[in-house]
């Protein structure tokens, strides 16, 4: 009796450990699902444990592409012919697998070879085989299938079959959880790319708003500086202090175009005016500008800079030079920036097939691919608190706004080169209105600004120009001047306490409509002249002004007898 209830035991004892061994196999998995949110991983767990408990050769998880409508193999854990298995593509219906995919339902094939559904995997030889399949469902979707094979005579039971069910019920969570992390990471990065655009949005909101008040300032002090500087160049002889005021007055138009793209930065440049441009004399200019830098800078830190000049276009170009000093300028002083132990820097320009070529090349640290990519973003720099990360965005705009293309090569190491490509050809000289022929007889002018030395600088020119010129500072005492005697001309600022330049304009149109009114203003290049004409003003003068801006306002609007032209 004792020797008889032994297998019984030993039965018992076999039937426990496996039940053991399903239940391990069961929590191994639920732990990766529930520590694990990489797909692969979870999925090459569970396909590991199923092999292993049911004893299986081979186990393949295959997951549904709803774009494609195919059924694609995502891991497949087998002794042989893995990469055959995992070329395979079925779509919905096709095959055993993809019969489980359409119903929905799992199912025991036991003699595959001789299943009117069964398909022979390309690569692998025909052999006696049985098939489990049960499908991954999600929320009453089908989102793939687990597929069994054993080689042979051996088939799968019911058991099976409802272990394999209770897998795919965990493979399928994995993968519902997968897929919901990736979409929430997905909206995540979306959110954090859209913020950063808002982010960079308010940063250049700030800085237009900010650039438009600090501009109206600088352009006055720049006007101030201008006119006394050309005053002074009708009065002085003396070729040294002569070449001295060209450098003033030179420096003082370009930082009048330098404010001018601030105050453009967050707009749309509507248009520029050109000039015919040699490159080499642009960049000759830039090397004497940044001469400190390269050559005095450089020595100070105990480093030499070597500069090669290779200048050879003929070409001219359609520009704005400042512009272009600008772009050329900055690229000088990154170049020198970059060979903190010194170094070679190359500039160059050539003549190509269909454009005029420029490039800086260094010798520098270099940059890598990331920092490339990136370079001409606005506020990406690398130079921390050096820098503002404005620079090569600015000489982005600018090079476009020429018709040119910019590009950049540069390895970390290896230095960098900026090659710069413009459209070559000219500007032709157009006269405008009035511009031949002398300039109008003795206006009576009335000048208009709160700035005082803005207001007597352009009250010098005028009157430098043989005109009887009355000064006004500010609107309030303008309306009282234009009760009295009548004008020929009245030049406003706009932005004026009180009275501003529109209520002048208004003011004068209504006393006397045959009065010319122009609008003196740092703002001047971004008022629509349209707009202006509507609201009394006959024509628009930006700050700050020259001699020539004076006297092409003048011609437009009056003949040589100082009669008003016609509009």
């Amino acid at each position: 009796m004792f020797q008889s209830s032994q297998p019984q035991q030993d039965r018992r004892a076999a039937s426990d450990a496996d039940q053991r061994e399903k239940f391990g196999a069961l929590l191994t998995v639920s732990h990766a699902v529930v520590n694990t949110l990489d797909l692969n991983t979870v999925l090459t767990t569970i396909a590991k444990q199923i092999r292993e408990v049911i004893q299986t050769d081979e186990c393949t998880v295959f997951l549904h592409e709803e774009r494609e409508n195919v059924l694609v193999p995502a891991v497949c854990d087998a002794l042989s012919y893995v990469e055959e298995m995992l070329a395979v593509r079925l779509k919905p219906g096709e095959g055993i697998t993809g019969h489980v995919a359409l119903t929905g339902k799992g199912e025991i094939v036991n003699d595959a070879e001789a299943d009117p559904r069964a398909l022979t995997v390309p690569g692998t030889p025909p052999e006696e085989s049985a098939l489990l399949c049960v499908p991954l469902v999600s929320r009453d979707r089908v989102l793939g299938v687990i597929t069994l094979s054993r080689i042979g005579t051996r088939g799968f039971q019911e058991e099976d079959l409802e272990l394999a069910t209770l897998f795919a019920g965990q493979c399928s969570a994995a993968i519902a959880n997968a897929r919901l992390y990736e979409s929430m990471k997905l909206a995540y990065d979306e959110l954090r790319a859209t913020q950063a655009q808002l982010v960079q949005s308010a940063k250049l909101n700030a800085l237009g708003e900010m650039a438009g008040g600090v501009a109206h300032d600088f352009n006055n002090i720049l006007a101030a500086i201008l006119g006394r500087t050309q005053l002074l160049l009708q009065t002085v002889d003396d070729p040294g202090v002569r070449r001295q005021l060209d450098v003033i007055e030179q420096a003082a138009l370009d930082g009048a175009q330098t404010v001018r793209r601030v105050q453009e930065f967050t707009r749309v440049r509507q248009g520029e005016r050109f000039e015919t441009i040699d490159v080499n004399r642009v960049l000759y200019g830039v090397v004497e500008l940044t001469r400190p830098a390269w050559e005095a800078g450089a020595k100070r830190r105990g480093v030499l800079v070597n500069l090669h000049l290779d200048l050879r276009a003929t070409q001219t170009i359609a520009g704005a030079a400042s512009e272009l000093r600008e772009v050329f300028t900055n690229m000088v002083l990154n170049a020198v920036d970059a060979m903190p132990a010194g170094g070679d820097l190359w500039i160059a320009s050539a003549d190509d097939t269909d454009h005029v070529r420029v490039s800086v090349r260094d010798t520098g640290v270099g940059m890598d691919h990331d920092t490339r990519a990136r370079v001409f973003d606005p506020f990406f720099t690398t130079k921390e608190v050096k820098g503002t990360g404005l620079g090569l965005s600015v000489a982005y705009g600018i090079v476009k706004r020429h018709g040119g293309q910019i590009d950049v090569r540069s390895s970390p190491g290896h230095g960098t080169e900026f090659t710069l490509t413009f459209p070559p050809g000219g500007v032709p000289v157009t006269l405008g209105p009035g511009s031949e022929g002398a300039p109008p007889t003795a206006l009576r002018a009335l000048v208009v600004d709160d700035e005082d030395t803005v207001l007597a600088v352009l009250v010098e020119i005028l009157r430098g120009m043989g005109h009887q010129v009355t000064g006004a500072a500010g609107g309030p005492a303008a309306l009282e001047l234009l009760r009295g005697e009548p004008y020929d001309v009245v030049f406003t600022d706009l932005g004026m306490p009180d009275v501003n330049g529109w209520d002048v304009a208004a003011v004068t149109k209504s006393r006397r409509p045959e009065c010319a009114v122009v609008l003196v203003s740092g703002w001047g290049f971004q008022l629509e002249e349209d707009a202006a004409a509507s609201r009394g003003v006959d024509r628009v003068m930006a700050k700050p002004f020259s001699f020539q801006d004076v006297d092409q306002a003048l011609r437009a609007l009056f003949d040589p007898r100082g009669q008003r032209r016609a509009a």
